[in-house]
């Protein structure tokens, strides 16, 4: 049996008992306790320190219920993210994103270099995520970038290096050994008399590297943050990378004393890919072609020499030169008086 009455009083107290931080949650503010039990913040301090290429990295495996996939078209790529599941059959999935208070999706994620954020907010329950509506069905992620500091000017680096290559290839017969097979079970094949490992052929060392600068300062009045960052993925792959330019400003200013206060914040980025075109018949050829061709285009002809009477086997190294690039750019401006 439930009174009403009692149940409202013993909830008040119980409030008044134990008291909790403030917590504003989209346009919802109070204790953390009573906003929802799936509410997520994740500090600078809590995200991953290791080289990361987006945003999202920085939290990856941090949050309960987050799950993260990996693209296939590019070192940067992002998939999928997933936060409730799967919601709807004929929309996305994706949660919604919020950076600064700015509505957005995961291709604006991109433009925040990670060092910039100060932290993330994820939003799971129903409860809090109804404040946004439909856009809210999938979950929401919120992201609050660093601001400027009273004091006066001061200037922070921070970059790392790293390099990524292929340990293991799918073990195939090399030149001499398909010569040797061909000649041991009376099969008859095409020899160019070359020894070539194809696999071997279209991979690379890629260098990997993250820079980042930021100008910040202020007073007791007015404070300011600028910064730029870069961030550069090379693939295992011949011609497959990734460079993204980002930048970001925030402002703020005493207006009438502490009457007003005004936020002025801009961020953005280029990013420009360089994709494999095929990566189904890129490694299924690499690992098939014939180790007797060269490695090199027909000096009579000018062209790479192929296998006519395969239709899924091309030469790898002819799928090295076909172009697939892309960028893509973004810039947000949002104000604010208080």
């Amino acid at each position: 049996l439930t009174v009403p009455g009692l149940q409202a009083v013993a909830q008040e107290k119980l409030h008044v008992s134990l008291p909790d931080s403030i917590t504003t949650v989209g346009y919802a503010t109070g204790l953390r306790k009573n906003l929802s039990g799936l509410v997520e913040r994740i500090t600078e301090n809590q995200m991953n320190k290791d080289q990361i290429t987006n945003p999202l990295d920085a939290i990856r495996g941090r949050v309960p219920g987050l799950t993260i996939l990996k693209g296939s078209n590019g070192p940067a790529a992002l998939d999928a993210v997933r936060l409730r599941g799967t919601t709807s059959l004929t929309t996305g999935n994706d949660p919604l994103i919020i950076v600064d208070g700015v509505f957005g999706d995961l291709s604006m994620l991109m433009s925040i270099y990670p060092a910039d954020i100060e932290s993330f907010v994820i939003l799971k329950d129903a409860s809090e995520t109804a404040q946004y509506g439909s856009r809210g069905a999938s979950g929401v992620i919120e992201i609050t970038t660093k601001k400027g500091v009273s004091g006066r000017t001061s200037v922070n680096y921070n970059g790392s290096f790293g390099i990524a290559s292929s340990y293991k290839t799918v073990r195939m017969l090399n030149g001499d050994e398909f010569r040797a097979v061909a000649k041991e079970r009376g099969v008859s094949i095409l020899d160019l008399g070359n020894n070539t490992d194809f696999q071997k052929e279209i991979e690379q060392t890629g260098f990997q590297q993250n820079h980042h600068v930021a100008f910040y300062g202020g007073s007791d009045a007015s404070s300011y943050r600028v910064s730029l960052g870069y961030v550069d993925r090379q693939g295992v792959i011949q011609n497959q990378d990734m460079r993204n330019f980002t930048s970001n400003m925030n402002m703020s200013q005493n207006i009438l004393g502490n009457f007003i206060r005004c936020e002025l914040g801009m961020f953005g980025s280029v990013q420009k890919n360089h994709n494999l075109f095929d990566y189904q018949k890129t490694f299924y050829s690499a690992a098939t072609f014939n180790p007797t061709f060269p490695n090199h285009k027909n000096t009579e002809t000018g062209s790479w020499d192929q296998i006519t009477s395969a239709s899924q086997i091309t030469n790898p190294l002819a799928w090295m030169e076909v172009k697939d690039h892309d960028a893509t750019s973004h810039i947000s401006t949002h104000a604010r008086l208080t």
